[in-house]
This record gives structure tokens, sequence and C-alpha cells, in this order.
């Protein structure tokens, strides 16, 4: 593997495998014929080939699986656990907020990430009728959970992360909107369940009800719930919207219950579900010798990845059988990408390009449907997932190996370690800056300064001076020197129009049977009433969800520039 100096220090200290004295016993080189033999390991032929096969993805950096892939799976003494998402049920009963918040810890310990929705907990001072007190309610109960996400580390590598969300009719509502304002809950991120009824409620500036259990509990105009929503995104960055008529109408069983996410909310699962991640690296895909996209090779690792997730779920350990039975019932994976900006940049199009969209969608829509032919293919192959008599593709008798197949993840930690710029369909965050993260415990600071933008300068002898101030401000928009075409390039997140990043997201969206994992970045201007258009848009678009980040509106964990 060609890791990059980071590559390589993340590698280290996140899937490496260590000895009885933590200490590094692992190459990255045999640990892709470590992951590579565990998917293959589920092949009842040619487990060799499959192995070689796999390790060639993954070693050549075309295909990168996610963080529980690399950080449990072919481990001695460890969980073969390889699931990066989670969703559990938690039921009005004090026997099952402690049971779901067990199976939560020893979830997270094996990195897996977890979602929630809460909208079946009584509202605040309910009365509990078996011990005639009061109920604390579902924000209460976040609080709880989030205690428990602060003490553990997930595989050793990070703490536990959480989504939780509650449908917009439940009477706590408010509550659950305004809690983040306090600086609380840093382990969950949350949203709002919203349903077309809502927005059309919205539109027609009527009165929401709010309910439990189909009980009016009061009303309120819509427009004030929408205000609160869209003044806390605006403040904070949360919460976000969860669609929830959206994700029912993608959902390929449509008998099973699908009302949350895992926390980055691009894999919408039913309870007990969970899903595997991997993302193939687009920054991989350029055929420099036609200056075009290498369709083959997309083509081939599209589909081996199919193959490689597949395998995993028969092969994988898990932490409850509960989850195991449902898992293996629907058998979703989650073929998503990584490095769209830096395909995007060496193909020279602007990602907040019209052309720069066409050639993601077109990019997307290839993929879609090579993923689609692999899941056909492996269900003529080794048998329809077990639940397809019950779902969608049965209508049409469409053989199929697994009930969902792309999600777009945000992929933080593998892009950094396959070396590229964007993470998921991301832009790159700024031409340099500086990116803190914990490394057993203890926090160490990536400084980057883009790569690509220096070879490019380089190639249109660019002077160090301007490069030196591009480096110091983290950007290299009027910068002196610096040529018009790069400057159109190398726009960073925040430079972005806050439409033309909704605009990506819509363009991939439908060609993703799951949801993205997408983070509209705003400048600190940025008004209320863009965030409310934005939120509007969004639905109107069809998307699953959305989430917004205005700068300054929270600390974060990386600073521009160096």
């Amino acid at each position: 593997m060609n890791l990059t100096k980071d590559g390589l220090t993340i590698f280290n200290a996140r899937y490496a495998l260590r000895d009885d004295l933590g200490q590094v016993v692992e190459t990255p080189e045999q640990a892709v014929i470590r992951i590579s033999r565990a998917a293959a390991s589920a092949e009842k032929d040619r487990q060799e080939h499959w192995a070689a096969e796999f390790g060639r993805l993954i070693g050549e950096l075309w295909f990168i699986p996610s963080t529980p892939i690399w950080a449990n799976m072919g481990k001695p003494s460890s969980m073969q656990q390889p699931a990066a998402c989670f969703v559990l049920r938690i039921e009005d009963n004090l026997e099952s907020m402690y049971q779901t918040l067990l199976e939560s810890a020893l979830i997270a310990k094996y990195g897996g990430g977890l979602g929630y929705n809460f909208s079946e907990i009584r509202p605040k001072g309910d009365i509990i009728h078996s011990t005639k007190g009061r109920a604390s309610g579902p924000v209460e109960l976040i609080r709880l959970y989030n205690c428990s996400a602060a003490m553990i580390a997930q595989g050793g590598i990070r703490r536990g992360a959480y989504m939780g969300i509650l449908d917009c009719s439940h009477p706590d509502i408010i509550e659950f909107i305004e809690c983040k304002l306090r600086g609380e809950l840093d382990n969950f991120n949350l949203s709002v369940g919203i349903t077309d009824l809502f927005m059309h409620t919205l539109a027609r500036d009527g009165d929401w009800t709010l309910s439990y259990r189909g009980e009016a509990r009061g009303a309120i105009p819509a427009r004030q719930l929408w205000d609160q929503i869209v003044e806390s995104a605006w403040s904070c960055g949360e919460p976000g919207l969860i669609f929830l008529d959206h994700i029912a109408a993608g959902n390929p069983i449509p008998g099973e219950v699908l009302n949350a996410t895992n926390p980055c909310g691009e894999q919408p699962l039913s309870p007990g579900e969970s899903c595997l991640l991997g993302s193939i690296n687009l920054a991989r895909m350029m055929d420099t010798a036609r200056s075009g996209i290498h369709w083959e090779r997309l083509a081939h690792t599209a589909r081996s990845a199919v193959r490689f997730l597949d395998n995993l779920i028969d092969v994988g350990e898990y932490p409850f059988a509960f989850i195991k039975n449902r898992t293996m019932a629907s058998r979703k994976i989650g073929v998503g990408i990584l490095g769209l900006h830096d395909l995007l940049i060496k193909m020279g199009l602007a990602y907040d390009s019209e052309e720069g969209r066409c050639e993601s969608a077109r990019l997307m829509a290839f993929i879609a449907e090579q993923v689609e032919g692999a899941t056909a293919e492996l269900g003529k192959e080794k048998g329809n997932f077990p639940l397809w008599g019950r779902s969608s593709f049965s209508i049409l008798r469409q053989p199929r190996r697994n009930a969902s197949c792309l999600t777009i993840a945000p992929t933080g930690t593998i892009s950094l370690l396959a070396g590229v710029e964007g993470y998921g369909i991301e832009p790159m965050f700024a031409v340099a800056y500086r990116k803190t993260y914990l490394q057993e415990g203890r926090p160490h600071r990536l400084n980057v300064f883009s790569p690509l933008f220096m070879a490019a300068c380089e190639k249109q002898g660019v002077a160090s001076s301007a490069l030196h101030e591009a480096a110091n401000r983290g950007t290299c928009q009027e910068v002196k020197g610096i040529p018009a075409d790069l400057q159109r390039l190398f726009k960073g997140a925040r430079e972005i129009d806050a439409g033309d990043h909704l605009a990506m997201q819509v363009a991939l969206q439908k060609w993703v049977d799951n949801a993205i994992s997408k983070t509209i970045n705003l400048p600190a201007s940025t008004t209320a009433g863009t965030i409310s258009a934005l939120y509007r848009r969004a639905w109107q678009e069809g998307l699953k969800g959305i989430t917004v980040f205005r700068e300054g509106s929270r600390a974060g964990i990386i600073e521009i520039g160096r």
C-alpha cells in the first residue's frame, strides 16, 4: 500500500494489530491480507482467488472498507464485528430503556455507530401508572445515553457516536430542539423527524397538532415550530432534519419500520438491523492516458465491493442474536464513494459548476448500475436475502442478494487513510488547515496543505510567495499570483455557495437507495432565513435528510490555514 505519512499515522493509531503491550505489530499490507482473507472465507470455492482479488482492490486503494472492518476483522481474540451502522428500538418502559443502553454500550465498544427514534417515549410529566410518578421524557433519556457514550471508546479508537431522532408531532419536540443550545449532548447528533403533512401544514401557515400514541396534546403554529428548528440550527448546527416520508417511500421492505438512521444520517435501518460500509476511491479512478474516467476499473471495483461486503455479513460476529437475525434477514450493505472532489479537480471541473454536478451524477448512475447488477448476480448465485418475498423486488421477480446497496458516508478517517482531500461527496475543506484527532485518548494534530493544489501550482509555475500566502490564509481565493482557473477549481467547503452544496447532494441522491451524509457549510454571515430556505428546498427535492453548519456556531476540530 502506498500510504501517505498521515495515512500511516492513522493506520497505526486506529487499525493496526497490537501486542499485549500495545505495540503495533502489523503493517498496512498485512492488514489488507487479514481483512481480505476474512471476507474470502465466506466463499465455498476459490477462496484464494477472492482473497487475492479483494486484496488487490484494497491494496491499490481503489476500495476502502469502513473503520470496524479494519479494526476488527481477522484479528485474533477480537469480536469479528464488521458493521458500521446500527439502529435500536427503545420502548417506553424502564427495562427496555436500560436493556437498550447495555446493548448500545457493547455495540459501540466494537466500533458501531447507533441511531434511535425516541418518539415512543412518553412526554415529560406524564403519569407512570405503575409507580404514580412522573415521566422524565425523551430528552432526559437522551442525556443518560449521552453519558454512557462518553465512557465508551469504540474499538479503543474513538468515543461512542449516536443519532437521536424525535418526530415533529411529539409533545416534547420544543425541548428536544433546544437542548443542544446549552452545549449538551456532545456524543449525539440530533434530527427532527419531519413528515410531509407537517410541511404541507407549514406551507398553508396552519396549526400543528402535538400528539402521543394518537392522543392530541395541544397545538402550536407550524411556523413557530419551524422557526425554532431553524434558529437552533443557525445557533449550533443542530437539529438536522430527517424526512420520514421520503425514507418510507424508499423502504425496500415496506412492512418493516424505517424511522431512524445511523449517527451521520446516511443509513436508514429498521430496529435491530446493522449495515456494512465501504467506499470506492474516485481519486484512483482517473485514466491518465485518456484524461478521463477509467470505467473498466470503476465497474470492476464496484462489483467486487458488493461481494466483499456481502461476504462479511456471513463471517461477521454480532453482539446479540437478534441483531444477527435482523441483519441476515435483509443483508443491507452500503457501497459509497470518497474523493469525488479530487477526481473533479483532476478532470478540470469545478465542484460548484453544472458540469461538475452532471459528471458526478453520471458517475453515481454508473456505480449504481454496477452495484445493482452485482447484487442481482449474487442473488442468483447464493440466494436472495430472506425477506425478499416481502420486498418490492419480489413483485417484479428481480433477484437480489441485498435489500439495499448504496450509501454515501462521511468517510473522515478512511479518507485520511486513502490520502484523498474530498471526504465522501464533500468538497475539500480548505487548501490548508489543521485538524485535531484523538490517539489513545490524547489529541494529535495533522497539518494539511493540499497536495493537489501544490501540484497544480507547480505545473503552472506559481511563485512561492503566492503559495505561502495561500497556505497561511487557508484559501487561494483572491491571492495575487494564483491563476483564475486554479481559484475556480480549488474552492474549499466554506467558499462554495450553499445552494451548490445542496445541488450536489440532490444530483447524487437520485442514484443512492439509502441516503447521503452531507454537511451544507455556511459562512458566519448566513441568516436564519437562508437556512429555512435550504431546509424547505431539501424536502422539495426529495432528499432523505439535511444537515447544516454555520461557521463559528460551535467550536470545531479544524482550523483554517497553517
